[in-house]
């Protein structure tokens, strides 16, 4: 008796007649089928109440047969505990539980007084289901994991590695979605949409710090932001450009994080207005002198990396100069290279301990280079350093 099977909102009406099986007429409003709940075989408590003849009621235990209640032992009634003749007329049926089922529950050991249990059920038939839409609700699927179905199948499902999965049965972290029916070019049907003003925005919490993902301008820019509380924009991306968000604001790259290959149509631009500059005028004659030794540097050279990936016959010649024999020069003119714009030097330190990098802005030394040939030819003439103007 104990393991007779329950679910709740299970209601029909009937006008059978006699002591036999009862044929069910369909759910009463708000309630659900036998058939749409009850799986088949199983043994389950049923009450009869007439409606017509009010005096005329049953308790007891029977199965679902060919969509009609089979009266198998009768626990109750109107007739003195023995199956009713029921007459014709408008009766409900109700899966219910009888009182000898609480009795038999609280003398069964190791019971639980605490929990509600339900059967297991299935995408098809949800063990908590809703009435009306029978095949919407929750299931056991496994062991220690919760299903939800939608129309009779899965929709999601919470996994026994805490993670929930939507479209999928084996998430794969917290939250693991799974949707093939995107449309990129039609901006719908997507895994997930945020809505909402910023396009109800993103965030990402490591410890204090935050990075946040949000939507600007109708939708036509994407903007990233860095930081605490509070946390600043710092790049922008539309249609048409990719920006840091204030002027001169971030890098692109790092000393010790390079990027391989630069693609570009044109080269920089916007770093030659007169009006961001304090104009010093033509290299003297000691940085002339130390550009002279800087051309008879100049060589060809191939990329170390390469030339082990490559092997020295296939890999690159390249022309330039060394960084460290180039900034030599100008301290032997008696020049300091950390005043150049065109000498790089980094520093930085990892877990492989400190580090450091030289390097050069080619373009400004090829000017300056530039600028020594023609005074080498005799079109310019040096600048006068400020002793010797006096």
């Amino acid at each position: 008796m104990p393991d007779l099977f329950f679910a709740d909102l299970v209601r029909e009406s009937s006008t059978g007649t006699g002591t036999g099986a009862l044929p069910l007429d369909g759910a009463t409003p708000g309630h659900r089928r036998f058939a749409d709940c009850v799986p088949p075989g199983s043994r389950f408590h049923y009450a009869i109440a007439g409606v017509t003849h009010e005096q005329q009621w049953e308790v007891g235990e029977g199965e679902l047969t060919d969509g009609a209640l089979a009266r198998i032992e009768t626990l109750a009634s109107s007739a003195g505990n023995d199956p009713v003749d029921f007459l014709q007329g408008l009766k409900i049926v109700t899966l219910t539980v009888a009182s000898a089922w609480f009795a038999a529950r609280e003398d069964r050991s190791g019971h639980n007084h605490d929990a509600i249990s339900f059967a297991d059920g299935s995408a098809a038939a949800p063990a908590i289901g809703f009435a009306g839409d029978s095949d919407t609700g929750m299931f056991h699927p496994a062991a220690n994991s919760l299903g939800i179905a939608i129309g009779g199948a899965e929709a999601a499902r919470f996994a026994a590695s805490g993670g929930l999965g939507i479209g999928t049965q084996t998430p794969v972290g917290a939250l693991h979605i799974r949707w093939n029916g995107y449309d990129p070019f039609g901006n719908a049907t997507s895994a997930m949409t945020l809505d909402g003003a910023y396009g109800g925005g993103l965030i990402f919490k490591d410890g204090a710090g935050y990075v946040g993902l949000w939507a600007t301008e109708g939708g036509s820019a994407f903007n990233v932001s860095l930081g605490g509380v509070g946390h600043m924009h710092a790049l922008q991306i539309t249609p048409s450009f990719v920006r840091p968000a204030f002027d001169t604001a971030l890098a692109l790259g790092q000393a010790e994080h390079r990027f391989s290959q630069l693609y570009a149509m044109t080269g920089t631009i916007n770093t030659s207005d007169a009006a961001d500059k304090l104009w010093q005028g033509a290299p003297d004659a000691q940085e002339i002198a130390a550009g002279r030794a800087l051309m008879a540097e100049l060589g060809f050279f191939q990329w170390l990396d390469a030339v082990e990936a490559k092997g020295p016959q296939n890999a690159r010649r390249h022309f330039g100069l060394r960084a460290q024999n180039a900034f030599a020069i100008l301290a032997a003119h008696g020049l300091d290279w950390r005043r150049y714009g065109w000498c790089c030097h980094d520093r930085w330190s990892d877990d492989d301990g400190e580090h450091e990098r030289f390097g050069i802005r080619s373009d400004q030394l090829a000017l300056f280079l530039m600028a020594v040939l023609a005074h080498e030819t005799g079109l310019t003439a040096p600048s006068e350093t400020p002793d010797a103007a006096g």
